[in-house]
């Protein structure tokens, strides 16, 4: 139904708008049993009073939605920069919102779009089912996940992307070049599927390439001490690589690397989750593992224009982009002829 107004709630419980209005105000005299049928009507139908609704009544408002978690992020700014492009191309403006990895601010973005004559939504979602996700689903707003995608909300189409590819041929560098012990770092106070998937991927992987005791798998919740902490943990193992699943993280973790004088490349080799143009411009350039935010962004695109012309979207409930793995200077060989065996 996308955008609800007064007038659907007042067809929907029989009554008319000046009634529905009174009880939503509080004013007039009405039975007990007709204030419950009107506010439990606009219960049901997910009813957001506007001061335009009444004025205006449009099939369509040309307007969409899309929220991410960080704008900060250049991941993020990259998919952002796709997906407003492709849509401006297609004939729709776009409002922006950030929910900084919060499900709160999320949800307030959602009920505000929710209030408005807006076409479709575009989300990367929280990790979690939320009353506005919920509320997304109860009204029929077309809406698409880009990125992540919500356990028990797979009603909503999505487009993400697949770890495992990426992953696979980054390993399988690292090995050609010696490596025999890697580590991974991982970003869990983030309740995001897509990083947790990440971190699965790599676990059940790793044993291919490096054996049952080749590979560490660490968390970090970002903060320098818990970084620190971390990069202890994996000299203390032995690891001669290290995977990021979270690009912040590991912008952070090369200012500490810099700081105890390890070199980068020669003395340790990075990946890193998410093609972001600050890797690129490094000495030496930090080798990542893409997740095409352009062409995901071009998919997400695809299936909410379908879901807004045509209710449903034919390119399925979900799509799963591979990701691709870019080396450059910061993986380094092993020189160790021990390491080779």
């Amino acid at each position: 139904m996308g955008f609800v107004t007064i007038r659907d709630v007042a067809q929907e419980a029989g009554v008319s708008i000046a009634t529905v209005s009174q009880v939503l105000h509080g004013k007039g005299r009405f039975s007990n049993k007709t204030k419950t049928l009107v506010l439990n009507t606009v219960d049901d139908l997910g009813y957001i009073p506007d001061s335009r609704a009444q004025a205006i009544r449009a099939s369509d408002s040309k307007m969409v939605g899309l929220l991410v978690p960080d704008l900060r992020n250049r991941y993020f700014a990259d998919l952002v920069s796709s997906v407003e492009g492709i849509l401006y191309e297609s004939g729709y403006n776009t409002l922006i919102g950030t929910s900084a990895e919060n499900v709160e601010r999320q949800d307030s973005f959602i009920t505000n779009i929710l209030g408005q004559r807006f076409d479709g939504l575009i989300v990367i979602p929280q990790g979690e089912k939320s009353d506005g996700l919920k509320a997304l689903v109860k009204r029929k707003l077309p809406t698409v996940f880009v990125d992540r995608r919500v356990p028990g909300m797979d009603t909503i189409p999505y487009v993400v992307s697949d770890p495992r590819p990426g992953l696979e041929e980054a390993m399988g560098t690292l090995r050609a070049n010696g490596h025999r012990k890697i580590a991974y770092l991982a970003h869990p106070s983030l309740k995001s599927f897509s990083l947790n998937e990440r971190a699965e991927a790599f676990k059940t992987l790793s044993p291919d390439f490096f054996g049952d005791g080749g590979a560490l798998t660490l968390s970090s919740d970002g903060t320098g001490a818990s970084l620190e902490a971390a990069l202890d943990r994996i000299t203390e193992f032995g690891a001669t690589a290290l995977i990021f699943g979270y690009s912040p993280d590991a912008i952070s973790c090369l200012g500490i690397f810099h700081d105890r004088g390890i070199r980068i490349g020669s003395q340790m080799s990075l990946i890193s989750f998410d093609d972001i143009d600050v890797f690129n411009l490094m000495t030496p350039r930090i080798s990542i593992i893409s997740q095409q935010a352009g062409h995901m962004g071009r998919r997400g695109v695809d299936m909410l224009l379908e879901l807004i012309r045509n209710g449903v979207t034919g390119l399925g409930p979900m799509l799963s982009i591979p990701t691709i793995f870019v080396q450059r200077e910061s993986v380094g060989k092993i020189q160790d002829s021990d390491s080779r065996t």
